[in-house]
């Protein structure tokens, strides 16, 4: 059975917000886990996003593209968030919100389609979730593993049953800009089998139907925003409250590929991260679930520490990335960047992203014997 945009555009026609509804509507999905993945597409500008603002060196790296330190949103005494950030400086000020400072691997390759591959898959032939998704769905009763809700589904290669992409809802999600600003990327909104699976398969059609059946138990939601990423979350969101239990939900942002007139790019593209991350921590607070949900950004390096000469910056190593939700411990994991010993202009990685994989599969989905416990590290807390 085939859910009709119809009956789904019925189910998300938004009047007011989640708090007019009664609380006991979401007691059913208070121990349900939730992992909501943002991939930075095109590889976010770490250091003008977490500014070492007491630094020299920033200043001198980056002398038209440095931002001012009397407009930095401080969050320590010696880092500050750009000033597009104010909603992720809010949930930092709360203890909601970490950093993973210097993420990245050995030997990093710095080109956008090889090194998102990496990330997605963790160096290996699938995605670095689908092995922890399998363990968790023989314990749970699930209405699906993973769901992407972009036009890229990569993170989820190697998964069969249970993977869905947009379609699944009749969503068609705004193409995304490339992740390399001067190359084409190729599209997708399903991945492996997943349309023979949808089409063939009859514990998917009973799924779907168990799916549309829950789509209609909420129908006040209100859009988050109008932006691509606001858009796809404001969807996770839905999917959320309607009790869907997904554990895995991905969207993206971008591009981040700046390597010209960065400055106005950026502040666009953070300003709507930051606003869609707020609006949707507020949601899932109202809905009782923020307490069970981590939200975390990645992407495939960052870029160098060193403006280029068209008032942009090129690829590089390492970044920093936000790790949110309402029990994690917040504040600064790992040492700021040290600019004093960069790698022919470049940042260097001192945490290995399956560090962060690690973390989340131990503290958020309770699976200590993960395939990256020996990347364990005990700077992330």
């Amino acid at each position: 059975m085939k859910l009709k945009r119809r009956n789904f555009l019925s189910f998300i026609a938004a009047t007011s917000l989640f708090s007019n509804l009664p609380s006991v509507l979401w007691s059913k999905i208070s121990n349900t886990k939730y992992l909501i993945l943002i991939e930075l597409r095109g590889a976010n500008d770490g250091l003008n996003t977490v500014i070492p603002y007491t630094d020299k060196r920033y200043y001198n790296l980056r002398p038209t593209l440095h931002i001012n330190k009397e407009k930095v949103l401080t969050v320590t005494n010696k880092v500050g968030f750009h000033p597009s950030l104010n909603g992720l400086a809010n949930l930092f000020e709360n203890g909601q919100c970490k950093v993973v400072q210097n993420l990245g691997y050995p030997n990093p390759v710095l080109s956008h389609f090889r090194s998102i591959e990496i990330w997605e898959t963790a160096g290996k032939t699938k995605g670095w979730l689908i092995d922890p998704l399998e363990e968790i769905a023989q314990k749970t009763d699930l209405d699906g593993k993973a769901m992407f809700l972009d036009d890229s589904g990569e993170l989820f290669a190697g998964g069969m049953e249970g993977y869905y992409g947009p379609d699944i809802i009749e969503y068609e999600p705004q193409m995304s800009e490339p992740r390399d600003a001067t190359i084409p990327i190729p599209r997708s909104k399903n991945i492996g089998l997943l349309g023979k699976i949808l089409k063939n398969q009859k514990r998917n059609k009973e799924n779907l139907i168990r799916l549309k059946n829950k789509f209609k138990k909420v129908k006040n939601i209100e859009d988050i925003g109008v932006g691509s990423l606001s858009v796809q979350l404001s969807n996770v969101c839905r999917l959320i409250a309607a009790e869907v239990e997904i554990p895995v939900f991905k969207v993206s942002l971008g591009s981040f590929d700046t390597h010209s007139k960065q400055h106005n790019t950026h502040i666009r593209l953070l300003s709507e991260l930051s606003r869609s991350i707020k609006k949707t921590t507020n949601i899932l607070k109202d809905i009782g679930i923020w307490d069970n949900t981590i939200i975390m950004t990645y992407s495939e390096f960052g870029r160098r520490a060193k403006e280029n000469g068209s008032h942009g910056t090129d690829h590089g190593m390492a970044a920093p990335h936000f790790v949110l939700g309402g029990k994690i411990n917040g504040g600064i994991d790992g040492d700021n960047p040290n600019l004093a010993k960069l790698n022919k202009d470049n940042l260097t990685f001192s945490i290995d992203y399956r560090s962060l994989y690690d973390y989340v599969l131990t503290n958020h989905f309770e699976l200590s014997e993960n395939p990256f416990k020996s990347y364990r590290n005990s700077v992330i807390t």
